[in-house]
């Protein structure tokens, strides 16, 4: 299917970061945060997605990638963590308020092809009440994880280029 943009077979490259989270929540708002901070950097062939949540129209935009990075904050993460994610194997499920990167990879193959690549970068959070900024010790962390997907995406560069 379709999906509305050029191949990276034609010369795009196709990488998508999506931070998410709620960002009237202290910490919860790191993922937000760090797809900020990328999209400044202005990475050629990368786009940047900030968003509360993940929805199932995302699928549409995650079909077809070579690499996908869903960044999130985590208060089981004692340190910044990235980690390869594929498709829920037991196919789609409904996906409701409280989506998560494995189930929407598994409704990508409706609408088109499963990124090449997924990875969840989990940012360490420690206060999720109400507020607007990180906790000093998230936004440390938030800025390790800006620079672990800025090699991430450099690696992968460096390895289609070879």
């Amino acid at each position: 299917m379709q999906t509305g943009r050029p191949s990276a077979k034609y010369g795009v490259t196709d990488a998508l970061v999506i931070g998410y989270g709620n960002d009237l929540r202290t910490d919860d708002g790191a993922g937000r945060w760090v797809a900020t901070q990328v999209e400044a950097l202005e990475l050629p062939g990368v786009e940047v997605r900030s968003l509360s949540q993940l929805t199932p129209e995302l699928s549409l935009e995650v079909a077809g990638r070579g690499v996908v990075i869903f960044v999130d904050a985590s208060v089981d993460a004692s340190e910044v963590t990235v980690k390869r994610v594929d498709a829920e194997p037991s196919g789609p499920k409904t996906m409701t308020h409280h989506g998560d990167p494995a189930t929407l990879l598994s409704l990508v193959p409706t609408v088109g092809e499963l990124p090449a690549q997924a990875y969840v970068v989990s940012v360490p959070a420690t206060n999720l009440e109400m507020g607007l900024e990180l906790t000093a010790a998230t936004q440390v962390a938030a800025s390790e994880a800006v620079a672990r997907i800025v090699e991430l995406l450099a690696e992968r560069g460096t390895e289609e280029g070879s």
